[in-house]
């Protein structure tokens, strides 16, 4: 009989499968992140349309935006011993539809850490109530990137301009640069923060600058891999079947293996740092006494002073699950919810 499950669509996702054992043996991640796409493929390719959708209705808005002014404004950088014209109103008009799709990358994200995680979702109601609880904080992030992205890129080709009067100019540039840097690898860890903590944007961007530094390696990894994909697109592009293939892949899984890859490699850090703490300082917390008969010793007056005065010296900041906070907050506020939609 055919199998008329291809990608998934027809398959039954409310039947129980063979599931994995609990005993089995934790394979190593490189062997792990094979088997979850050799696995989950069929959903992988449903959560990549779900995306392309509204990604294609972007890329024909900025085609309208495009066209809609009869005069490009250019830009002149100085390259060695020619002159670069860039196109203003393509570089910074063209591309606002882009923060529309932002929204979209909630779903995205939320299904693939499920993945990354080894738990089930249901690509398109997860998909769609990941958005609903979340676009707000994802648009928001589209609207920052945006921004950083006019001023950064328009202050390095400035300050690019003017090394060309002055070396000293190399400086700003190259602070101007490394902040872009920075703002890549953040972005590798705050979609993940916001489908999965209950924390203001501004706590997930604090805690993604951290990630920046401590997961370095991976960001590091992350980046190349993301720019070898760029490199093969670009060489694709020169001839039509090259082209062709290019187009299905970005139908198919270009999106979905984008969000998965970064889940996969970014969540063992933050579930490493910031909800295995809190996680056990939980357990600790609700720790049962083991002998509730035993007899309670009053502290003594010297007692009282000594503890008054370890208060004192303690530090008024202390690092916990990912972040700085002030110790006299700890009680008062829940650092960790994870989401479930």
């Amino acid at each position: 009989m055919a199998n008329f499950g291809l990608f998934g669509f027809f398959n039954n996702y409310n039947r129980p499968g063979p599931g994995v054992s609990k005993d089995e043996p934790k394979k190593p991640p490189y062997i792990r992140y094979f088997q979850i796409i050799g696995r989950k493929y069929g959903k992988l390719f449903q959560l990549n349309l779900l995306f392309f959708i509204p990604f294609l209705i972007a890329v024909f808005l900025m085609g309208v935006i495009f066209f809609m002014s009869p005069i490009h404004y250019q830009l002149q950088v100085p390259i060695q011993s020619y002159v670069l014209n860039l196109d203003i109103w393509m570089l910074y008009v063209t591309p606002l539809p882009l923060i529309l799709v932002s929204p979209f990358v909630a779903g995205l994200t939320y299904v693939t850490r499920n993945f990354a995680r080894e738990e089930h979702a249901f690509v398109f109601s997860d998909y769609k109530d990941a958005i609903k609880g979340n676009w707000k904080a994802f648009l928001l992030n589209g609207i920052f990137l945006y921004l950083a992205y006019v001023i950064l890129s328009f202050a390095m080709i400035y300050y690019y301009n003017q090394t060309v009067a002055s070396s000293f100019f190399i400086l700003p540039f190259s602070l101007c640069l490394l902040l872009m840097i920075v703002l890549l690898f953040c972005q590798y860890y705050i979609p993940i923060m916001i489908v999965t903590f209950d924390l203001p944007l501004r706590k997930i961007y604090r805690n993604a600058l951290i990630f920046s530094i401590a997961g370095l390696w991976r960001n590091l990894l992350l980046t190349a891999i993301f720019f070898l994909m760029l490199f093969l697109f670009y060489q694709a592009l020169a001839t039509i079947l090259g082209t062709m293939i290019l187009a299905v892949f970005l139908v198919v899984f270009c999106f979905s293996f984008v969000s998965y890859t970064i889940s996969f490699l970014v969540y063992p850090l933050i579930e490493k740092l910031l909800i295995k703490p809190y996680y056990e300082q939980q357990a600790r917390q609700n720790q049962p006494v083991e002998n509730e008969t035993e007899e309670v010793s009053v502290p003594s007056e010297e007692d009282l002073h000594k503890g008054e005065m370890d208060q004192e010296d303690a530090p008024e900041y202390v690092y916990i699950n990912g972040r700085l906070m002030k110790r006299s907050d700890l009680n008062d506020e829940q650092v960790f919810e994870d989401k479930h939609y």
